[in-house]
């Protein structure tokens, strides 16, 4: 393969993750801030906002959610804690600075 054909096939692969149609959308996610100054959200949040049926939420869903919030600057947490009834739960989601937040029409 030459270099130009190296380039342009890098090229086709950055607009194809540019392109992805759940990027948009998380992309204005604003998550609860708490008292530490960290801004939060769950995954299943996350794919409400998508409106990712529960038949689909598998693994290769999370993954891909996962990318994308990376990408725009979360960090994936999970965080244990009692539920009702006592009993241990695990929340999966992410967690940004509220410093690192791309500025919106509203700050």
């Amino acid at each position: 393969m030459s270099f130009l054909e190296t380039l342009h096939e890098m090229k086709q692969k950055d607009t194809a993750q540019d392109c992805d149609p759940w990027r948009l959308r998380l992309e204005h996610v604003l998550g609860k801030i708490d008292y530490d100054g960290l801004e939060r959200v769950s995954s299943q949040t996350l794919l409400d906002i998508l409106e990712v049926p529960q038949r689909d939420r598998r693994a290769g869903t999370y993954k891909r959610v996962c990318r994308l919030m990376v990408e725009l600057g979360w960090a994936p947490v999970r965080v244990r804690d009692f539920a009702r009834g006592g009993h241990k739960e695990q929340i999966r989601g992410y967690v940004r600075d509220v410093r690192s937040r791309p500025p919106t029409m509203h700050s």
